[in-house]
């Protein structure tokens, strides 16, 4: 008994010695939920007495990824690129844009919305709603976390949004093109200095100089078809332009060196599928990731229906993109989103209302089997470390 006694004394000691091991909060991901719309044989409409949109809050550092939690009433929406979530570096709070809303009007349309919620991820709840432009979509923030700029999709402008711990209040918000542009996302270099936005509405981008209450167009250049998201690398030299591409074409990667005081085109990769949706870069830029809808939103007697989407990987290697891996997924599919150590990959489907998980084993795709079903369609996803 007392050589017990003297061994449970002496493990507590140890224990209190040791360091305290908390749960890692460090691999957090956010899935915006659209409930309002619905597809069927091609044709989208308004889904019938949809219940309130939502987000799904991830944790993809755990195999298989868990879910940590679902909050209701927060407004998303599928239309504009699948970037319209961004996460705070602590993971402490999401930003998540609503492009559109039902028209109170005629349910069976929808309006421009203007809508940011700002939501405490550790809380799980709503802690206020910033209202910026018309159609807000694409969302990127600063590496310090303390600027976020939203692309106004249906305005041409961009907000500009301040960030203290779960406080965030709008600074401004800059006209930067014409409306029919279709302003619709802003990434940010890892500096902070330099923006890159895509016009989705003419086929082109603008590479913009970004101060904490400012911006200013430093060059515009011609794309594919329809950019949407774009990503830049690491060290800030490139940017990767995913555009869905010409209607009758696939589409296509574009990538720009940004780092002189001439931006250009450095780069094209054909991805072989129709409609480039939603794309990310890795943490460490090694990998872009690419969702395709590859047919499946065509009418089922379209000679170009599909009944999956395409997931397609590429290494990227300085300027350039090559293919490694692509893998069948679902409809009418949007964002993806990678593990912080890029070696977990999650994809949105619309239809199914789920999320996909594959591994990255150095480049080769494999479907663990794994679907996450989160109520709505999953319109836009993005972790802390997405690029």
């Amino acid at each position: 008994m007392r050589n017990t006694a003297i061994s449970g004394v002496c493990v507590a000691l140890s224990l209190a010695a040791a360091p305290v091991v908390t749960t890692a909060w460090a691999q957090i991901a956010v899935s915006s939920n659209d409930h309002k719309v619905k597809q069927e044989n091609g044709v989208t409409s308004n889904a019938d007495n949809p219940t309130p949109d939502s987000i799904t809050i991830l944790d993809l550092g755990q195999s298989p990824v868990k879910v940590l939690g679902t909050v209701n009433n927060v407004p998303g929406s599928v239309v504009g690129p699948p970037t319209s979530v961004a996460i705070t570096p602590d993971e402490s709070v999401a930003l998540v844009a609503a492009s559109t809303q039902i028209d109170p009007a005629d349910k069976t349309k929808t309006k421009p919305d203007t809508k940011v919620s700002v939501v405490d991820l550790k809380g799980q709840k709503v802690l206020d709603t910033i209202n910026t432009g018309a159609g807000a979509a694409g969302i990127s923030l600063t590496k310090d976390g303390k600027r976020a700029y939203v692309a106004n999709r249906m305005a041409g402008s961009v907000s500009i949004l301040a960030l203290d711990g779960n406080k965030v209040s709008l600074v401004k918000t800059i006209d930067l093109v014409p409306a029919a542009a279709l302003l619709s996302h802003v990434a940010v270099s890892p500096d902070g200095a330099t923006g890159v936005a895509t016009r989705n509405g003419d086929a082109k981008v603008a590479v913009v100089k970004l101060g904490p209450d400012s911006i200013s167009e430093k060059a515009t250049l011609e794309v594919a078809p329809r950019p949407y998201a774009v990503s830049i690398t690491p060290d800030g030299k490139y940017a990767v332009v995913a555009s869905l591409g010409d209607p009758k074409a696939n589409g296509m990667f574009t990538v720009i060196d940004i780092s002189g005081d001439q931006p250009k085109i450095v780069g094209t990769v054909d991805i072989g599928h129709e409609s480039l949706e939603g794309a990310m870069m890795s943490s460490d830029g090694k990998w872009v990731a690419g969702v395709a809808h590859a047919g499946s939103t065509r009418p089922k007697d379209a000679p170009q229906f599909k009944p999956n989407g395409m997931l397609v990987l590429y290494k990227l290697d300085g300027d350039k993109l090559t293919k490694t891996s692509e893998a069948p997924i679902g409809a009418w599919s949007q964002g993806v989103s990678f593990s912080k150590d890029g070696k977990t990959v999650a994809a949105q489907n619309m239809i199914q209302k789920n999320i996909q998980v594959f591994k990255n084993d150095d480049g080769k795709l494999t479907d663990t089997g794994q679907k996450i079903e989160v109520g709505g369609g999953a319109a836009a996803i993005r972790s802390s470390t997405d690029r």
